[in-house]
C-alpha cells in the first residue's frame, strides 16, 4: 500500500486552462524540487512516467481534485497509449479521385445530376455525396512537417551519442528544458535513430 502524499510547503493555484505537466513544473520550481521528481512521485508506482494522478496532486497541493479538475485543460482525459486509428471512408484512393473530377466537373459545366452520373459512370446517390460532402485528402498530399522531437533534436542527439539511456534524456528535458515528452515517445525515437 502506497501512503498518501504530504502537503508541499508552497501550494501555487493552478490557471485555468494550464495543462496538468506545465502545472507540476510549476510546483517544483516554487518547492525547490527537481520536476521530474514531482513528476515521479504524483504519478507514484507503477507508472513512474505516467500522467500524474489526480487524487494525488489534489492530497499534495491541499487542493480539491474537483477544483483541479475544473482549472487544468487535461485533468479528465487520460494520455493516450495509442494513436488514434484513421477514419475509414470506405471509398478507395482512386474513387475519390474520380469523385473529384465529377466534383469539378459539376463546378465547372453547371451540368445536372443523371448527365453527370451518367458522363463519369455512376449512380445518382454517388454523384450527390460527391457534391454535397466533405471528401478525404489524398495520401500523396505533403506529409505533416515532423514529430512531437523534431524541435528537440538538436539536444536530444548529443546526448544520446554520448551514449544517455532513454530516463536520463527524459529526466534532462523534464528539469533542464522545462519540456514534457512522454518516455515511450523517446525510446521510438531512439530506435528509429540507431537503425
Amino acid at each position: 500500500m502506497t501512503a498518501a502524499p504530504s502537503r508541499l510547503p508552497m501550494a501555487l493555484r493552478p490557471r485555468l486552462g494550464e495543462s496538468t505537466d506545465s502545472y507540476v513544473r510549476r510546483l517544483a520550481r516554487a518547492n525547490h524540487l527537481a520536476p521530474s521528481y514531482l513528476h515521479g512521485f504524483l504519478c507514484g508506482p507503477p507508472t513512474w512516467f505516467g500522467k500524474p494522478r489526480l487524487a494525488r496532486l489534489a492530497a499534495a497541493t491541499g487542493r480539491p481534485a474537483a477544483a483541479l479538475q475544473h482549472a487544468l485543460a487535461d485533468a479528465s482525459s487520460p494520455r493516450r497509449r495509442r494513436k488514434p486509428a484513421p477514419v475509414r471512408t470506405g471509398w478507395p484512393e482512386e474513387h475519390i479521385d474520380r469523385l473529384r473530377t465529377v466534383r469539378d466537373d459539376a463546378a465547372m459545366h453547371g451540368l445536372p445530376l443523371p448527365v453527370l452520373a451518367a458522363r463519369h459512370g455512376l449512380d445518382q446517390r454517388t454523384v450527390r455525396l460527391a457534391l454535397t460532402r466533405d471528401l478525404p485528402r489524398t495520401r500523396s498530399g505533403p506529409r505533416p512537417p515532423g514529430t512531437v522531437l523534431t524541435p528537440l533534436q538538436p539536444v536530444i542527439d548529443p546526448m544520446a551519442d554520448r551514449g544517455c539511456r532513454p530516463r536520463e534524456i527524459w529526466t534532462r528535458l523534464m528539469n533542464d528544458y522545462d519540456t514534457s515528452v512522454s518516455l515511450s515517445t523517446i525510446i521510438l525515437y531512439l530506435r528509429a535513430r540507431s537503425r
